[in-house]
């Protein structure tokens, strides 16, 4: 059964997201607790120069039955507590189209039925499109453009996209905005380079000239690269047990770079904050597979400092993420206990004053002091 949606008449060309220029930041964060955590401690400084783009994660097995009312209102009502009255790009993970949910007595499409929770809440939310989507996702998509009137995101992979028939990219993005209706001045544009690994070279002239084309389609209404370096695991040699890592934020140099690299339109920065962009292992407190350490992942200008435990996290318990304050706060790169709620929690599990805490509770901390570090260093750019 379809639910009755009512039209708007806005604009969605008027409406701003994202301030114009590139002296803001977009963070992709997934609705996990510590980055919703992250979030709500954000100061009203912060968030000035910040929209985030949440993704809401879906159960890794959703089985076959419809989600319950009260299932969806609560991954939706947590982005409310975490975001208050802030516009957001509002994507989802794990989360099939087809899949239903219940809505006010109805069964409707769970991407749906997350947009009409949202608009009861009041969260002021541009829906993404990506790229791949499908038929299914594409209605619901274009229902919310034409119900909430904010146009839309359209998500984008850089790396590796296959065009089809000798269609371009540019004629890919054109076909996918016709289909939800909304022309490219209501339009973002996330442009998505996801992992950049340590094997992956990006030529900065070859992105510039990529994103030219893109940027050519029309005047879209915001125009984002995305990215990380984080990696999806931290073993293999990338951060030695025991160790502190630094690890090059190779997503930000190459905003950078493109800076000089003579680009019609310069893109707003964005990255994964210090997650991969797939979901990291779905474990209840101090559970996880054998072989786990403990680590914090602590931002700085061109590195991640990474301090990790020397043993498993199944043999020391949480008690590793006191040890691994105390040698955060001890290095140089640390802005000290007052800068963010992040960097608090730190110097307080260091000095003995709260409990350690978990997994969320610290990759919550370490996205605290990241998403202030960016605003900052976006500023200074200025």
């Amino acid at each position: 059964m379809a639910m009755t949606l009512q039209l708007t008449m806005s604009n969605p060309a008027e409406f701003e997201p994202v301030p114009r220029g590139p002296g803001h930041y977009v963070a992709a964060l997934q609705t996990k607790p510590g980055e919703l955590q992250a979030l709500h401690e954000a100061s009203a400084a912060t968030w000035a120069g910040l929209t985030p783009l949440i993704e809401v994660l879906g159960p890794k097995t959703p089985g076959s039955e419809p989600f319950k009312h009260a299932r969806v209102n609560d991954w939706v009502k947590r982005v409310a507590g975490a975001v208050g009255s802030h516009a957001i790009f509002l994507d989802r993970l794990r989360l099939s189209p087809n899949h239903l949910a219940e809505v006010q007595g109805e069964t409707v499409p769970v991407i749906s039925a997350v947009y009409a929770a949202a608009r009861r809440r009041g969260i002021v939310f541009v829906p993404v499109l990506q790229l791949s989507d499908v038929a299914a996702t594409v209605r619901q998509v274009a229902d919310s453009a034409a119900v909430d009137g904010r146009g839309v995101a359209l998500r984008l992979p850089l790396l590796g996209t296959v065009t089809a028939g000798g269609r371009t990219l540019p004629t890919l993005v054109q076909e996918k905005l016709d289909m939800v209706q909304v022309d490219v001045t209501g339009a973002d544009l996330l442009m998505d380079l996801r992992e950049i690994s340590e094997d992956t070279e990006i030529d900065v002239n070859d992105l510039a000239v990529m994103i030219g084309h893109l940027v050519a389609i029309g005047r879209w209404r915001n125009v984002v690269l995305l990215g990380t370096a984080m990696p999806k695991s931290l073993g293999g040699g990338v951060v030695e047990a025991g160790t502190v890592g630094r690890l090059p934020r190779k997503e930000w140099l190459l905003w950078l770079a493109l800076r000089d690299a003579g680009i019609s339109r310069m893109p707003t920065y964005g990255d994964y904050a210090v997650q991969h962009p797939e979901p990291p292992v779905d474990v209840a407190e101090g559970q996880g597979p054998l072989g786990i350490r403990a680590a914090i992942r602590y931002t700085h200008e061109t590195v991640t400092v990474i301090p990790r435990a020397k043993e498993p996290r199944h043999t020391e318990g949480r008690e590793q993420y006191r040890q691994l304050c105390s040698i955060l706060a001890a290095q140089p790169e640390f802005a000290g206990r007052d800068y963010t709620w992040g960097d608090r929690q730190v110097a307080e599990c260091a000095d003995g004053t709260c409990e350690p805490g978990w997994e969320d509770h610290w990759r919550g901390a370490a996205t605290s002091h990241h998403l202030r570090f960016v605003v900052d260093q976006l500023a200074r750019l200025r």
